[in-house]
């Protein structure tokens, strides 16, 4: 009998190419392990670490005249040492920069006390050093993004850039269309800002409509803050797939979209306008039976003391049909009249068989929930929802109604991984009963800005909460913090 031959310690069993399957489903933290294994290990996990690299400048905070602590102060200070260490190292080493895949910028320095002309220039150092980058994020104001950032981002990358988000925060001084039109493989931009992290002044209109004139013919996915959607040119419209508009002051272009967007996948409508009731409705009347007939994710969010949906009627008849729709967000900043309302309303859910994201609001005014009404709301949300975000702001719950109650019903949908309950009157905290009565596939849990993972005790085997997610991740709310496209749609736009 022949004896084994000893196994090289730098030399996994498998072949790499079954490794490159195994190590993205692992951990943050495991990837990290391997960096120490071996050869093959290492350079797996450093693609899958490195390929995205976060810029701060400053701290984001939701409340905007937050005074920082001195503990803040110093974390600042060693995040900025960081980004300027890491932006320097993809400057120099070559091998490491062909990693790079994402740069993701998060200016909140609203002293502008960590910005500085130099950190500009590494930035600019480090997008000429990066061939293969496929996106580039800037998020915030605190410092506005510089022209001479974009000039070297289309010189180095404008073949390999796909999508690119600088939410409207260029200085309103600034002319970014000159380089918009030298992306070449641009498919998704987003100049829409965002409600918690970069709000967008009126001064930007200008600047945003001649970005939007003079945007390539390759964008399938557009997101845009105000009225400067209705200067998307018409042949643009007509390739679109994904259309985020992000409160406009008047919806009367909508029209438009229904027209050219035949190709439309996604539409998400976020407005504060006190005339969006006849505008929607006119636009709906208006439309052939088949409009937008590929949708399958809607998001309506009507928001503001004077403006509100009360008939959703034509909203129902829009959505009515559509076996495809995959995801639904409907905020109409209205309450029920009375329970026949109410089931009217779930009604819309309760007919798309294929949907399994879903957000709405349940407003009672001064009604009190009972158990009918938890009764229809079990049978109209899916058995297949997989994330669930609830508004909610009914004033008092049925004196027999227990927080278990909702967790067994909600328990009811094997598929559920996140719920998220947005509750401005303090009447439906859910965080206890989940955990108590996990849902099987239960693996994300918020209520208002309170956000945390919720997995078991090894020891036990009881269902316990991770620690609370920061601030950051939760104001930005991408889909790397989320870790699902899916959860990061559903509570974008809802503050």
């Amino acid at each position: 009998m022949s004896e084994r031959e000893p196994i090289a310690r730098d030399q996994p069993l498998l072949p790499p190419e079954i490794w490159g399957l195994v190590l993205p489903s692992l951990s943050r933290t495991d990837q990290r392990s391997c960096l120490s294994v071996c050869t093959t290990f290492r350079d797996l996990a450093r693609a899958l670490l490195f390929s995205r690299v976060v810029i701060r400048f400053g701290m984001w905070w939701k409340a905007r005249d937050v005074r920082f602590s001195a503990s803040d102060l110093d974390v600042m200070k060693r995040r900025f040492a960081v980004s300027r260490e890491v932006l320097q190292h993809i400057a120099r080493d070559a091998s490491f920069a062909r990693l790079i895949r994402t740069i993701s910028v998060r200016a909140c320095d609203a002293t502008l006390e960590w910005s500085h002309s130099d950190d500009f220039q590494n930035i600019i150092n480090a997008l000429k050093a990066t061939p293969n980058l496929q996106s580039f994020q800037w998020y915030g104001s605190g410092p506005h993004l510089p022209s001479s950032v974009l000039d070297a981002l289309t010189k180095t990358c404008g073949s390999t850039v796909s999508e690119l988000d600088i939410s409207g925060v260029l200085a309103s001084d600034e002319d970014a269309s000159q380089y918009l039109a030298q992306f070449q493989n641009l498919q998704t931009l987003s100049l829409a800002g965002n409600f918690l992290h970069s709000r967008i002044s009126g001064a930007h209109s200008t600047m945003i409509e001649t970005c939007i004139e003079n945007a390539p013919d390759t964008i399938r996915r557009l997101s845009v803050w105000g009225d400067s959607v209705w200067a998307t040119p018409l042949h643009l419209l007509s390739r679109l797939q994904e259309l985020s508009l992000i409160t406009p002051e008047s919806l009367d272009g909508l029209g438009a979209v229904f027209a050219h967007c035949a190709q439309l996948r996604s539409l998400d409508i976020v407005t504060d306008s006190v005339e969006c009731e006849p505008q929607m409705r006119a636009a709906f009347e208006a439309a052939p039976a088949d409009v937008l007939p590929h949708l399958m994710s809607f998001k309506f969010i009507c928001r503001g003391p004077d403006a509100g949906i009360e008939d959703w009627g034509p909203f129902a008849a829009f959505l009515r049909g559509r076996h495809g729709m995959r995801r639904l967000d409907l905020e109409f900043n209205a309450f029920f009249e009375d329970v026949d309302d109410y089931a009217r309303f779930l009604d819309i859910f309760a007919a798309l068989p294929q949907l399994e994201v879903v957000g709405l609001a349940l407003d009672g005014g001064l009604r009190v929930f009972t158990w009918e009404h938890l009764r229809l709301l079990d049978a109209g949300l899916p058995s297949r929802t997989s994330a669930l975000l609830l508004t909610w702001a009914f004033m008092e719950l049925d004196d027999a109604m227990h927080m278990h109650d909702w967790a067994a019903m909600l328990g009811k949908r094997p598929s559920l991984g996140y719920v998220h309950i947005l509750d401005g009157v303090d009447t439906l905290d859910l965080r206890d009963a989940l955990r108590l009565d996990r849902p099987r596939a239960l693996e994300l849990v918020g209520y208002g800005d309170h956000v945390c993972n919720i997995g078991r005790d090894r020891e036990t085997g009881d269902a316990v909460y991770a620690p609370r997610w920061g601030q950051e991740a939760i104001g930005f709310g991408t889909e790397v913090e989320f870790g699902c496209a899916d959860w990061a749609w559903l509570l974008r736009s809802h503050d």
